[in-house]
């Protein structure tokens, strides 16, 4: 039987590998790996695969810029499911060293953001380098003494490390919102989210006007974030979800509204609302 293809985030032992096990087990993908989230991307747009999971958000950190950045440019992306993994993060090395011991600690930037209190209360000492991955952080604990490395407890048994330390995160709730990626979002399943990127004139009110349109409607937004276009200084590009599929009644006269109003405007998919998983 055939099974549609996955491209994720590599290597093995990052929270983008769990995410992708937890999605394709339950729709039965065959998972292939890639090196770079625009790897990821390009296999989709390039019918390497027929999907690629990428991180989209994280509850403490937020928006993850390179996504945002290449579903705002990418034509023919959508995003067709999501999912939402706890991230708990480890502290591991090569040999069960006492903290005092530790020198130096990799990881991905964002996990060692999301470490902060524990980092500084119990390694002040330590110098801290970030990495690409999470999985990369390991391998290098794994090849050098009085290293450490902050990384998913899966790692640990990949790269054959010795736990020093679970659930270091400083918030216990932190999770990361991951999307899957398509040539075509997901129909209607009558419990939908849509999501949607514009950018609007400067000008005093202009964002409130944009929202008016929703809120005269009665449609929620579940999410908003601002971002910057990359193209011209103080240009903005602003992220919103809503919940509700983008072939709801009514709604294709809503995106007619707002395309009016501002200057760059892209519907990124709609797809069935969150499984925390």
């Amino acid at each position: 039987m055939y099974k549609k293809k996955l491209a994720y985030l590599g290597p093995g032992g990052t929270f983008s590998e769990e995410a992708a096990l937890c999605y394709s087990s339950s729709y039965q993908r065959q998972m292939v790996e890639y090196p770079t989230l625009t790897a990821v991307i390009r296999a989709v747009c390039e019918k390497e695969t027929e999907e690629g999971l990428v991180p989209f958000e994280n509850s403490l950190e937020g928006g993850v810029g390179a996504t945002l950045d290449q579903l705002a440019r990418q034509e023919g992306l959508y995003i067709r499911h999501e999912l939402t993994r706890p991230v708990r993060q480890c502290l591991m090395s090569g040999e069960k060293w006492p903290l005092t011991k530790i020198k130096t600690i990799y990881s991905h930037p964002h996990a060692l953001g999301q470490c902060t209190e524990y980092l500084d209360l119990n390694l002040p000492h330590a110098e801290h380098f970030t990495v690409e991955s999470t999985a990369a952080a390991a391998v290098l604990a794994a090849q050098n003494a009085e290293t450490a490395a902050i990384a998913p407890r899966r790692a640990a048994a990949i790269y054959h490390l010795a736990l020093l330390a679970e659930n270091i995160q400083d918030n216990l709730d932190n999770s990361t919102r991951f999307v899957v990626l398509g040539r075509s979002d997901h129909p209607p399943t009558g419990r939908d989210k849509t999501s949607l990127v514009f950018t609007i004139p400067d000008g005093p009110g202009s964002l409130h006007k944009i929202l008016g349109y929703f809120a005269r409607r009665a449609i929620n937004l579940t999410r908003i974030e601002s971002r910057p276009s990359r193209r011209i200084a103080g240009d903005w590009l602003f992220f919103v979800d809503c919940e509700g599929h983008r072939f709801d009644q009514g709604r294709k006269e809503l995106w007619e509204e707002i395309e009016k109003e501002v200057s760059f405007f892209k519907l990124l998919g709609s797809y069935p609302c969150n499984s925390y998983t």
